[in-house]
């Protein structure tokens, strides 16, 4: 079969900083994985689709402290991928090498994670510590014949960008227009994710808050505490500040969060397919990231997928009580000059189960467990 082009996309890797609150230590499978495409004889477009970088819980240092601020200028992003460039140097030098040969290309998507990509000035960053090859670009969306990639983060009401008005002006600088959602994680629940950082890599929900009661309650607490604030007491006291406008539209969507316990990403299909029925007719495969569970609709010459995640998540049994690391996957799609396919590839990372009341017991020691079987070598602050 004589390739036109190869296409690869990769999903939610979700780097950060190499602290509490930085869940990606695949480095060594990514770079390996990245490294070998680069080798391939044939054109490859290789799409990191949202969400390559964690740049929402990425800490910022402000006087020698680790700060997560809500105003996002762009000294702090830059200050932030300084960090996650540090803490994930191989990731860097393989895609360095990747974009190296001028018939490969390497696509940034922006994710709800990475809206800081949004910054012209993040862009050219990450071009020079690529070394500023041609063959880098940052977009919405990826589109070549009738294979659509996005994030997917726009058909959640939560985490949604306003695309058309990307930036405020705060004190006469500009800051970015973050989602309500995203001001809510920089706020209040950093605290809440550096004092469980293992917790949360723990799916699914349900089973995780059934067996940690404490946790839930203290996410509803807080979620409710920040809410009435943000209704009744933060657009007053700071009147001035864009963002801490009134979040009318969000009354309902909260309300059956809180009654529901529901704090997961909701399922963006249902929306995708309304909003995109024209992509939908005209295209062949959409590949979507944002929910980080495995999906494949193949339906009348139609196929829609998430791949999943690369950030180390886990699968908790509800009997046994065991964490089962998840398994890294990407989709591959072939463009021939006789015909195209795709295919949902696992990627292989050999991990130890591990017990949940002992990780209970001590996240800490854990997340370096965890770290160590990946060769990853984390900077914890």
């Amino acid at each position: 079969m004589a390739l036109q082009k190869e296409i690869i996309v990769i999903g939610d890797v979700e780097m950060g900083a190499g602290n509490f609150t930085d869940d990606f230590i695949s480095d060594e499978a990514l770079s390996e994985l990245i490294i070998e495409l680069g080798m391939r004889d044939h054109p490859i477009d290789l799409i990191l689709n949202g969400d390559t970088f964690d740049f929402l819980k990425c800490p910022y240092f402000e006087k020698n402290q680790l700060t997560y601020p809500r105003h996002i200028t762009k000294e702090i992003s830059l200050s932030k991928l300084n960090l996650i460039y540090h803490a994930h140097n191989r990731v860097f030098r393989a895609l360095r090498k990747f974009s190296k040969n001028e018939k490969n290309h390497l696509f940034f998507i922006i994710g709800n994670h990475d809206f800081d990509l949004v910054y012209t000035s993040v862009q050219n960053k990450i071009k020079e510590y690529l070394n500023n090859p041609k063959n880098v670009s940052f977009r919405e969306s990826y589109h070549f014949q009738d294979v659509y990639v996005e994030h997917g983060h726009q058909y959640d009401f939560l985490n949604k960008i306003n695309f058309d008005k990307l930036f405020l002006t705060y004190k006469k600088k500009q800051i970015l227009n973050l989602p309500f959602i995203a001001l809510g994680l920089i706020s209040k629940f950093m605290v809440m994710k550096e004092d469980h950082p293992f917790l949360e890599r723990i799916f699914p929900r349900p089973t995780l808050f059934s067996f940690e009661r404490k946790v839930i309650k203290k996410i509803t607490l807080g979620t409710v505490s920040y809410f009435l604030k943000s209704m009744f007491y933060y657009p007053f006291r700071y009147y001035f500040d864009p963002t801490y406008t009134y979040p009318r539209e969000l009354f309902s969507e909260l309300y059956r969060r809180i009654k529901k316990v529901h704090w997961d990403v909701d399922n963006v299909i249902h929306v995708f397919k309304r909003k995109k029925r024209r992509s939908l007719k005209k295209n062949w495969l959409h590949i979507l990231g944002h929910v980080h569970d495995k999906y494949i609709e193949d339906k009348k010459g139609t196929a829609i997928i998430h791949p999943g995640s690369w950030r180390d998540e886990y699968d908790l049994d509800k009997e046994s009580k065991k964490l089962t690391s998840r398994p890294k996957r990407y989709v591959q799609v072939l463009i021939a000059d006789e015909g195209k396919e795709y295919q949902v590839i696992d990627h292989p990372i050999k991990r130890s189960p591990l017990d949940f009341t002992k990780v209970v017991n001590n996240e800490l020691k854990h997340l370096k467990l965890a770290a160590k079987e990946e060769n990853f070598e984390p900077v914890f602050y």
